[in-house]
């Protein structure tokens, strides 16, 4: 009940949240780097009760050496569209080790 807006539906901030950290790992798995959000754009296209479930999907597009593309869909149980986000990281940070 904390994560809900004041309809009962899921806080945008929660949304926003989601889309930084699935996306963060999506990049994480593919360039094996840290990086610092330089944009975050979200689109909010129907609410989610709360409670529902839902189903996140997120990739990275593209990691380069100094950028790295996410995109992060949020889906409801019946598979209409909730959410929507793309996000951009700087990926000038040296490289992490992931061996756990």
């Amino acid at each position: 009940k904390s994560d809900g807006n004041v309809y009962g539906t899921m806080h945008g901030g929660l949304g926003a949240s989601l889309v930084d950290v699935c996306s963060s790992v999506a990049i994480l798995s593919k360039c094996e780097r840290w990086g610092v959000s330089t944009d975050m754009q979200i689109s909010y296209l129907k609410g989610a009760p709360v409670g529902e479930q839902i189903d996140i999907v997120a990739k990275c597009d593209r990691a380069g050496k100094t950028l790295a593309f996410s995109s992060c869909f949020i889906y409801n149980e019946k598979g209409d569209l909730l959410l929507k986000g793309q996000h951009t990281k700087f990926m000038g940070t040296p490289h992490v080790q992931l061996d756990n």
